[in-house]
């Protein structure tokens, strides 16, 4: 146990700058969200869907970031969390606009932290393949350690099945 919490800190150091740049495109495209649509009212219809589909979108999500990253060296999967970002301002501010804060509250805020936080890792993992564009490029070799990448996206699957558990549970 003592060896993965070191991998597990390990790991969350070598991601931490792109963690930290993913955090702030992220909470950037929100604004722009909430801003671009600042008059939208989006009227709420909460359906229930079971665990298993909610886990398999959100992975599918992940995995399109991740591959999308991978094929544009680091660069298309930062678009993939742009968008989801800006749609998930459009719809704060829509339901904000229309109900107040409470369905926020109730129907986002409890899964949105393992979600947000899974995705942000998909970017990261993304980001990795960058690294051989900029070896070509450079002397100074840039290393890509599969192990942390391998860590990172078993903590991404592990959030993406918490947030699965609380959303299907609203």
């Amino acid at each position: 146990m003592r060896k993965f919490v070191f991998n597990l800190n390990s790991t969350a150091e070598y991601f931490k700058k792109k963690l930290l740049l993913n955090t702030l495109v992220f909470i950037v495209s929100i604004v722009v969200g909430m801003i671009f649509f600042h008059k939208e009212e989006i009227v709420i219809n909460p359906t229930s869907q079971d665990f298993s589909s909610l886990l398999v979108n959100n992975t599918i999500v992940c995995l399109l970031i991740i591959v999308m990253g991978v094929l544009s060296f680091g660069f298309l999967g930062n678009f993939v969390l742009i968008a989801n970002s800006v749609v998930l301002g459009r719809i704060i501010i829509g339901v904000f606009n229309l109900y107040g804060i409470v369905p926020l509250l109730h129907y986002i805020a409890p899964h949105f932290i393992f979600e947000i936080s899974a995705l942000l890792i998909a970017t990261a993992i993304s980001q990795e393949t960058n690294k051989f564009f900029y070896n070509f490029r450079h002397q100074d070799i840039k290393i890509i350690r599969i192990k942390y990448n391998l860590i990172a996206s078993i903590t991404m699957f592990v959030l993406l099945v918490i947030a699965a558990l609380i959303e299907s549970n609203l």
